[in-house]
């Protein structure tokens, strides 16, 4: 069986990446390419999510915009962005908007998720333009809350809201940056 590739940044990125931009952090990780990974996470990265805005408020405030076109893949039977899809979205768009604010040894790794609650408001037909913007709204030592909201990017009616609970967790060896 072949060896599965995992996605993470190569070592030149990796030794630079503490001192990275906010912006040049979240770019780095979504240029993160493994072509043979079918993994959700990987195509969504890979595919569809763009970067459109970082505003860093304050050292621990952030709100990170991205876009993206519903892809078939995310769609359940009616041809709409399926509920499950939203939540795993949600899910790595905050995380990775942690990087407008993380810095050595504070949050690079974006953590673990403790609670992720979605809550779906209308429906995204395949082939919907969608902004996503993830807000992070505090950073602590060990917690982090995050919120992010769903929008059709032809007039911004909100399609789904999140609220993001995270835990800081010590970075897997191998993985440190």
């Amino acid at each position: 069986m072949a060896e599965q590739k995992h996605l993470r940044l190569s070592p030149e990125v990796m030794a630079k990446f503490e001192d990275y931009s906010p912006e040049e952090r979240i770019r780095a990780v979504l240029a993160i390419k493994a072509p043979n990974d079918q993994r959700f996470s990987s195509k969504f990265i890979e595919e569809q999510c763009q970067l459109r805005d970082v505003k860093v408020l304050s050292d621990k405030h952030a709100v990170v915009t991205f876009a993206f076109k519903v892809d078939l893949y995310y769609c359940n039977g009616s041809g709409n962005l399926h509920g499950g899809a939203q939540s795993s979205i949600f899910d790595m768009c905050t995380s990775i908007a942690m990087q407008a604010i993380g810095k050595k040894d504070f949050w690079l790794n974006g953590g673990v998720t403790r609670v992720i609650t979605v809550t779906c408001l209308r429906p995204a037909p395949e082939g919907e333009d969608s902004l996503l913007e993830c807000e992070v709204v505090q950073m602590g030592r060990s917690l982090a809350l995050l919120q992010g909201t769903l929008k059709r990017e032809k007039d911004g009616i909100i399609v789904s809201t999140c609220e993001h609970h995270k835990a800081a967790v010590p970075t897997k060896p191998g993985w440190k940056l």
